[in-house]
């Protein structure tokens, strides 16, 4: 019978490592790899030892990929079930791109829950868990898989409680980092679909039904400013721990901008909204369309009996150009444009669309621009596709669905006719040295100006938090940067003031902002249980 150690150096010429061959298949030795098993009896902890063992040794990318496939072919020979094992299972029907782009459903219309079981086995238990090390909340993504593939869905619904009521929401706007480290996707097989498999535990529970029971109530109440990801997750614990919570919205929507500004085809407004009961049925009280700062502020809340304050009120302030134009009819800024399409004030577009960013919002506004029915939607960023902080996912459903994108230009006057825009007068750039964020400088190239036609430009540039509701009395100091200072508790420097999310951080991601509601949560925890007999002020 062949041995694995008989094919190895085979293997290792034909993916181009045949220069670290004996270096490696010693360190494979002194690992604990054994290579003298034949090839009848690799299983997937065979494949998930070798697999962790050539990423720690350092191969490059493609050739590890290489690697692989290559050793699969010959596995497949002996354990044709066990290659199939690993292989992806779900492939979830999506709409069509010429119907998907006419409307706003979502694009995967359901998971279906047999798929996903097969799939969750696919995992291979990796330890330590390059997944949950990934993941910002250290998500236990060995021990939710394993529940479901033993179909025990309410155990893998119970254990995704621990970490956040937006299970159906996070399968959905998180940007996969747990994916991206999935060892079946470093050695070139489909990484295992978590984000889609908590879409079909989400889809196939009772929530109302499984939700922990608060503690006895502590009699303490707890402020929470803002309902977006972070606040939510900070109310969620602190009611679950015994606090009475209650969380103050300025708009109509609880969400944020989850409920504000997302499309309907990334995140249903029904999927939220549904999670959001989650918080109402434990005793979480919503005070939507009250803005704090207007009619009263920190110190009123103090006064009116809460012994804590968490700030988490996103950076919904968007960052304009400075050019000459902007004030323009037909120029919009990014958020402005998603918040009027998600409360159905704003239904139809013509003509040609300019986009001008390269983040998420950006995306969003261009896909959104072409199922209002403009005629083109085109994104126009200054940096290459490399340096494009929008996730590798969200750019390419935009190419699939049409959206156009133009590199290495920028605007340098928006132009107008009778107080209308009619056109773009925009110039080349070209990447310079790394800035300190690690992304290349875009420079200008003189004499490379030229025009493009435009009826509308979407303004996507950026966000920033608007903490101009703060006030010095309140004794929350902000940074150089327009941020909200916090030390490592999540504590300002008023007492019994924290902060987390967009506030502190500037615009990031759902699991960044759920991360500091989960964190701060705990911290105002500990604080209370010091200073609960104490008057806060």
């Amino acid at each position: 019978m062949t041995k694995v150690s008989e094919i190895m150096d085979e293997i290792l010429q034909q993916s181009s490592l045949t220069h670290v061959s004996r270096r490696l298949l010693d360190f494979l030795k002194k690992s604990g790899v054994s290579l003298n098993i034949e090839l009848s009896t690799v299983d997937k902890k065979f494949i998930r030892d070798l697999a962790n063992k050539l990423i720690d040794f350092g191969i490059e990318s493609e050739k590890l990929k290489k690697f692989f496939e290559l050793f699969a072919l010959r596995v497949r020979e002996f354990r044709e079930d066990l290659i199939e094992e690993i292989e992806a299972k779900l492939k979830p029907a999506e709409i069509p791109r010429d119907i998907r782009v006419k409307g706003f459903d979502e694009i995967i219309k359901e998971v279906d829950f047999r798929n996903a079981v097969m799939e969750a086995r696919r995992c291979l238990a990796c330890i330590p868990p390059r997944c949950v090390k990934a993941c910002p909340i250290s998500f236990s993504v060995p021990a939710f898989l394993k529940f479901v593939a033993n179909g025990k869905i309410e155990d893998a619904y119970k254990l995704g409680l621990r970490f956040t009521p937006l299970l159906g929401v996070c399968g959905r706007t998180c940007i996969g980092y747990c994916e991206d480290a999935c060892t079946l996707g470093e050695i070139g097989f489909k990484p295992v679909s978590i984000r889609l498999i908590k879409r079909a535990v989400t889809e196939n529970v009772d929530k109302i039904k499984l939700q922990p029971n608060p503690k006895p109530s502590k009699e303490i109440k707890v402020a929470v400013i803002g309902s977006g990801p972070a606040g939510l997750t900070a109310a969620y614990h602190l009611r679950l721990m015994g606090y009475s919570v209650t969380v103050f919205e300025a708009s109509e929507e609880i969400g944020g901008m989850l409920a504000q500004a997302i499309p309907d085809y990334r995140l249903p407004k029904k999927v939220l909204d549904d999670e959001i009961k989650i918080l109402e049925s434990i005793g979480v009280e919503f005070k939507t369309s009250t803005k704090i700062g207007d009619e009263f502020g920190i110190n009123e809340l103090f006064k009116m009996g809460f012994k804590a304050i968490f700030i988490s009120t996103g950076a919904h302030k968007s960052v304009t150009l400075k050019i000459p134009g902007v004030e323009l009819n037909g120029v919009q800024q990014a958020l402005d444009f998603l918040k009027l399409v998600k409360s159905g004030k704003l239904r139809k577009l013509d003509g040609v669309v300019w986009v001008i960013g390269g983040g998420d919002v950006a995306i969003d506004s261009a896909r959104t621009a072409l199922r209002l029915g403009a005629k083109e939607a085109r994104i126009m960023y200054r940096r290459s596709r490399a340096e494009m902080p929008a996730s590798d996912e969200a750019v390419e459903r935009a190419l699939e669905e049409g959206v156009k994108i133009d590199f290495l230009a920028t605007p340098i006057e928006i132009l107008g006719k009778d107080g209308k825009v009619i056109g773009m007068k925009c110039i080349k750039m070209r990447l310079g040295e790394r800035g300190p964020d690690g992304r290349r400088k875009p420079i200008p190239i003189p004499g490379s100006e030229f025009e493009v036609k435009a009826d509308h430009v979407i303004l996507a540039i950026g966000q920033r938090p608007d903490l101009s509701w703060i006030k010095p009395e309140d004794g929350v100091k902000l940074t150089k940067r327009g941020l909200i200072e916090i030390d490592e508790s999540y504590s300002t420097s008023r007492r019994g003031v924290f902060a987390g999310g967009d506030v502190v951080r500037g615009p990031s991601t759902f699991t960044h902002a759920t991360l500091d509601g989960l964190r701060a949560a705990h911290e105002i925890h500990k604080f209370l249980q010091r200073y609960s007999t104490t008057t806060i002020t």
